[in-house]
């Protein structure tokens, strides 16, 4: 049996598909990345979705089901950290129910393929919270590198900085 990874495409987020997003929850550990209680009203974090500057896309499947969500820019950076304009950041998040089954690189491969295409960077970089050691790995697979660690003032959190420079 040949194995044939499975192929995703982008495009930009609907309102459906961020009210989707506000209802996921996550098991223990990563729960962390569950959407925060909704001391605002739904459509508050649908607009910050929608934002034109966060560049927020859905993650479909070959079948068109909306499997996950991706962001690039000023989103995938976290509080905290010490960012500066030398690459696209990336923030990503996949549908909880599809996690842990083996589905993250065909995933991850599609949003980095995406950016390399469509947006003009030197590099990619990603910040993800320490103990996903599960992510880490992967991105590790895909050539990033950690370039720093820091703590998110709020939560408490470390995260680490991880970066793939790309060939010009």
């Amino acid at each position: 049996m040949t194995y044939r990874p499975a192929t995703y495409r982008l495009e930009p987020l609907t309102a459906a598909q961020a009210r989707d997003i506000l209802g996921w929850q996550y098991p223990e550990p990563y729960d962390f990345y569950n959407p925060p209680p909704l001391l605002r009203p739904d459509e508050d974090y649908i607009r910050e979705f929608l934002n034109p500057e966060y560049q927020f896309h859905a993650v479909l499947s070959e079948q068109a089901d909306f499997v996950g969500f991706c962001s690039f820019g000023l989103d995938g950076q976290v509080p905290g950290g010490t960012y500066d304009d030398s690459a696209l950041d990336i923030g990503l998040g996949m549908r909880p129910e599809l996690t842990g089954q083996g589905r993250g690189a065909s995933f991850f491969h599609a949003i980095m393929n995406y950016a390399t295409e469509r947006f003009e960077a030197s590099a990619l970089r990603l910040t993800v919270a320490c103990f996903n050691t599960r992510a880490i790995r992967l991105y590790e697979q895909f050539g990033f590198r950690t370039e720093r660690t820091f703590q998110e003032p709020a939560s408490w959190v470390d995260f680490q900085i991880m970066r793939r420079d790309l060939q010009q």
